[in-house]
Formats: C-alpha cells, structure tokens, sequence
C-alpha cells in the first residue's frame, strides 16, 4: 500500500496529533513535498517530534525518507499524464499544440488577474532609482535574467546578469546600498539564489522576488514580492508557460519604465540599435 492510500486509509493506529497532520499534507500534497520539518512544525501547531514519529509509524525511516516516497508517488500519478494534466499520450500533434496554447493563454490570464498594480508601480521607481540593477537566476531562471538584462540595458539602465551560482555569491558581497537584486527562481528556494539574496541584503541592497505564486523562502526575503501563476507538472519543468510568465511579468515592469523615461529610452535604443548595425555594415 503506498503513502496516498494509506493518508485515506491509514494502516496503523491514528493519534489526535497523526489525524490533523493527515489533514495538513492532503490539503496541499504538492507544496507539502518542498518543505522543511520545521515549516510543517510551525504552520500546523505538531510539534517535530511527533511528524518524525508519524512517519516512522508510516513504516519510514523518518521523516525525510516518508517525504521522498511520497514525492515518487506524486511523480508516478502525474506520468499518467505524460505533459499535463489534459494531454494524452495517444493524441495527434495538432490537438496537442492547441492545447498547450489554451493552458499557455489561461496561465498568463491568471498571473494578469493576480498582479499587484502597487507593486509594479514600486518596482518601477526602484529600478529608476537603483545606482546597478543586477538580474540572478540559475537554469531555466537564468534565461529569463539574461533576457531582462538585455531588455533594461538597451535603454541604458546599469545592468548585469548573474546566473553562475559562484559569480552571483561573489557579486553579492560587493553589492552596495542604492543597487538593486532582482532575484528570480520559481520555486523561490533555490539556496544560491537565497544565499545571494541574503548577503545583498547584509550590504542593505534592495531586493525584488519573482517567483511561482507560493510560500516561499525567497518572498519572505524580498522587498518587493512579485509572483506569477504556474501548472507545472513533473515533465513540465521549465515549461514555456512558466518561461513566458516569469518575462511577461518583466516586460511589464520593462513597459512600466519606458513609459517613464519615453524620450531617453527611445534615444537609448536607437542609439544601441544604430551601433549594430554600424558593426554589420562594416563586414
């Protein structure tokens, strides 16, 4: 019997306590698997010695080894689903493209839905007001940084993007107050991302969060939290309706500037967009 069924039917004898934790990890199965024994600690009043014991009950180790066989399971259930949760394996190419479109066009509707105008607004003079703007982010992450970086830096804002877990580390102890983190990992626990952070914030550097629309690590960091919606499944990671969330959310902030700054921005752009092609015209 695996750990799903046995949350429905347990197969050893139930506490008070084991019965409220039960309820505790069905209530959010897939964010449960991401958190420490502490955050569970804390967020349903049970204490830590009495998660361990639950799962050693459960027939684990402990903790950590009930929490890994329940993130196998979750895994197996998703396969069935070989993309999402509406794609079969058997379908023909063209309905599956549709489909990806369709959930594409509901993710991006519902970051839309859940922005924060405040915040962006708040993002905007941070970034006008920033001496450096540094854009970090590792992996699929790490595209996005790259590709604001590029964005901002062609209007002729101080920028640079950090993706190297070692350079950003680096970086970030160097940082100086009036620079500012824009920080970017989906999970917003990424513990380079959150060791980077947490250094810039030691030189008083102002911090912006872009992460999956969850708790977090990396919001609790942050100065401003912005947040983007997601449906990843286990093969879904770095999907492109995440990708296209996460630069969505900065193009809108990007806008947000230039319609700031219009006439600097524009001259900026040509200015960029001229020496390039002065570069071409040359070979």
């Amino acid at each position: 019997m695996g750990i799903l069924s046995d949350l429905e039917k347990p197969s050893f004898k139930v506490t008070k306590s084991d019965k409220l934790l039960i309820e505790y990890i069905k209530l959010d199965l897939d964010n449960f698997i991401y958190k420490s024994i502490s955050e569970i600690a804390k967020e349903s009043g049970i204490g830590e010695a009495t998660i361990t014991r639950f799962s050693k009950k459960a027939g684990f180790n402990g903790f950590q080894d009930f929490k890994v066989t329940l993130a196998k399971e979750l895994s197996i259930k998703k396969q069935k689903s070989v993309i999402s949760s509406h794609v079969s394996r058997h379908e023909r190419t063209k309905e599956t493209a549709n489909k990806l479109l369709s959930s594409t066009i509901n993710v991006l509707t519902s970051t839309v839905n859940n922005i924060d105008e405040d915040s962006i607004l708040q993002c905007k003079e941070f970034i006008l007001n920033a001496k450096k703007i540094y854009f970090v982010g590792i992996g699929y992450s790490g595209i996005t940084a790259v590709d604001s970086n590029y964005k901002f830096m062609r209007i002729g804002l101080n920028t640079c993007p950090l993706t190297d877990s070692h350079t950003m580390i680096m970086m970030s102890s160097i940082m100086e107050r009036g620079d500012l983190l824009i920080a970017i990992s989906h999970s917003g626990s990424t513990k380079e991302i959150l060791k980077t952070v947490e250094q810039a914030k030691q030189n008083k550097v102002k911090v912006i969060s872009l992460t999956e629309n969850t708790d977090n690590k990396l919001k609790e960091l942050a100065d401003i939290k912005l947040t983007y919606v997601s449906t990843e499944t286990i093969f879904e990671t770095g999907s492109i309706s995440s990708k296209l969330s996460q630069i969505f959310m900065l193009d809108l902030i990007y806008t947000e500037v230039i319609k700031e700054i219009f006439n600097e921005a524009i001259d900026k752009k040509l200015k960029t967009t001229g020496a390039i092609e002065l570069y071409r015209d040359s070979y």
